[in-house]
């Protein structure tokens, strides 16, 4: 399978807009939309050759010796033939590339690139209505944040913002980075006074942590959702799990405030927000892992993941919590298709073409698997789940529960949950009324992506 014409499009799009800011930083290094208290790494590769059009062209960072790092240790990737800059957009192909920009979550990302391609004024105007309403919730994600950080200062309780604003701090405009929900965590010994706060300040608990122990969940009118977490890792292995959790709690007291696009954010230091990031891509490779996770990793590397961090502990970091060749295998993607230009080279001997199958599985998907029909999903969900006895005793257990409220209130029906779950996967498969050759279909493309997985030594799927 390939890339669709509007995929390879939306890729094209995204690496000329990194391009672009590389360009606009390299001529004011000094200016840093963000505002970040980190500063970018130091020997940043050259800035980009100007072309027709106004874009600029992506060249590999070279290394010492004037010879490409990456294309010295493997040939470059063929399945996904990609040029760049973009060139101008066929007509007729603007909708669909759109509509992959929106499927991916990041539609108000290469606004500048999207500027140069010369859309017609309507679709022009269409595309700004779009990114505009992306930061139109952008601003009311964070002033809802805004507002609830101030409590938990003033209470004395100490916090971190996972993913969202923290992840949008290192983008050179944190404003294009799509937003769902607010992430915060605290440390285990905080969570029932933060737990309480948030009650009192009017946000009632909807997501209770009988289903979903990892994080409770508050709505309030007009306000985006607030998952307060008492622990953040989804690895199945609780060794793994434990080391990221801890490293998360230990660094929640040295969280540095940071100016975010005029807002204050408390932001956990550059290697445990970079292992959130990362445990946050592994976290969506089962799911629906899309653009917006990867972009936040480029971002995150880009402002970083220097040569000198990831030998000081990241590397041993990634390794402790089962992620280091997810995180050589993304940085290679990011470095070869979206833009990504560092000099650091500790991704150099990663395998390209399991980079360019990742880049296809995502593009498959969506973020949150928003490009799978929804049937087609829960039984790959299910499938999923069948890869061992372990993964699949969980599955029954914690489905069973969130759909039926007796085995949230009494441990002893845990089996009968299982059951529970069981049946309910039945019903959900009969209402989907599926061919035979639909559900083998589905099986050989679930094989599949747990071989892909396998490949990438994920520890979540």
């Amino acid at each position: 399978m390939e890339l669709s014409a509007a995929e390879e499009y939306a890729i094209r799009i995204i690496a000329a807009e990194s391009a672009l800011q590389h360009a606009k930083r390299d001529e004011a290094p000094t200016a840093r939309p963000s505002a970040s208290t980190a500063s970018a790494p130091d020997g940043k590769a050259s800035s980009p050759a100007p072309v027709a059009g106004g874009t600029a062209a992506i060249r590999p960072t070279l290394a010492p010796g004037g010879t490409d790092a990456h294309e010295a240790n493997h040939p470059a990737p063929t399945p996904l033939p990609i040029s760049l800059p973009a060139p101008p957009i066929p007509d007729g192909l603007w909708p669909a590339v759109r509509a992959e920009l929106e499927a991916q979550s990041v539609i108000g990302y290469p606004a500048n690139a999207v500027e140069s391609l010369g859309l017609s004024p309507a679709d022009q105007a269409e595309y700004l209505a779009r990114a505009g309403k992306n930061l139109s919730i952008w601003y009311r994600l964070m002033m809802a944040q805004d507002s609830v950080l101030a409590e938990f200062r003033q209470a004395g309780i100490p916090v971190a913002v996972l993913k969202g604003a923290a992840a949008a701090a290192n983008y050179p405009q944190p404003n294009s980075r799509s937003m769902g929900d607010i992430d915060l965590i605290v440390p285990p010994n905080h969570f029932e006074q933060a737990f309480s706060l948030m009650e009192r300040l009017g946000w009632e608990n909807d997501t209770e942590l009988e289903i979903n122990p990892r994080h409770a969940g508050f709505k309030k009118a007009g306000c985006p959702e607030i998952e307060l977490h008492r622990y953040f890792s989804t690895c199945t292995n609780k060794q793994q799990a434990h080391f990221l959790d801890q490293a998360i709690y230990d660094a929640i007291p040295r969280t540095e405030w940071t100016d975010v696009a005029g807002f204050t954010v408390p932001v956990l230091p550059p290697l445990e927000n970079g292992l959130v990031l990362l445990a946050h891509v592994n976290q969506h490779l089962g799911s629906g892992l899309g653009l917006r996770q990867i972009l936040d990793w480029q971002m995150f590397v880009d402002a970083h993941l220097t040569d000198e961090l990831w030998e000081r502990g990241f590397q041993h970091a990634a390794q402790q919590i089962g992620m280091e060749k997810l995180a050589v295998t993304t940085t290679w993607l990011c470095h070869t298709y979206l833009g990504l230009r560092t000099s650091a080279t500790w991704f150099g001997e990663a395998d390209a073409q399991l980079a360019s199958d990742l880049l296809l599985y995502i593009m498959q998907r969506g973020n949150m698997g928003r490009k799978m029909e929804r049937g087609a999903r829960a039984t790959r969900t299910v499938l999923h789940n069948f890869r061992s006895p372990a993964a699949l005793v969980r599955y029954l257990y914690e489905g069973g529960r969130a759909h039926w409220a007796p085995a949230r209130k009494h441990a002893w029906l845990a089996p009968a949950a299982c059951l529970y779950q069981v049946g309910h996967v039945i019903r959900k498969g009969l209402s989907r009324n599926a061919s035979m050759s639909e559900l083998v279909t589905d099986a050989r493309s679930a094989q599949e992506d747990i071989d892909l997985l396998k490949r990438l030594e994920v520890t979540r799927m």
